[in-house]
């Protein structure tokens, strides 16, 4: 019984020493999914534009859960201000990038 439970506690020590590189494993799969359905998508002769609508829309489904399960708490208020600069920075940085991008400029 103490051998088991020795040998368990190793290898969950061994999976949280291990746990940066298996999810960034992670990440490179899902970024390889990502481009072969984008692809996969613009070879069958999909829109730049609406890709990068369609990519937003399968985003903010994805995580919005996740932010409204962990952050209801601890949110701040908005403000107009902030509201603005968070309008601001998602037009400019991520809708412009991609768009760019699968425009190839």
């Amino acid at each position: 019984m103490g051998d088991q439970q020795g040998t368990c506690t190793h290898l969950i020590a061994t999976f949280s020493k291990a746990k940066p590189y298996l999810l960034m494993v992670a990440l490179q799969c899902g970024y390889a999914g990502m481009y072969i359905v984008t692809m996969l998508c613009l070879k069958r002769g999909l829109s730049h534009y609406v890709l990068v609508v369609y990519r937003h829309a399968a985003a903010t489904i994805a995580v919005a859960p996740f932010a409204l399960i962990f952050d209801r708490k601890i949110r701040p208020k908005l403000t107009i201000s902030i509201f603005i600069k968070i309008m601001a920075l998602g037009f400019i940085e991520y809708a412009l990038k991609h768009t760019r991008t699968f425009l190839g400029k």
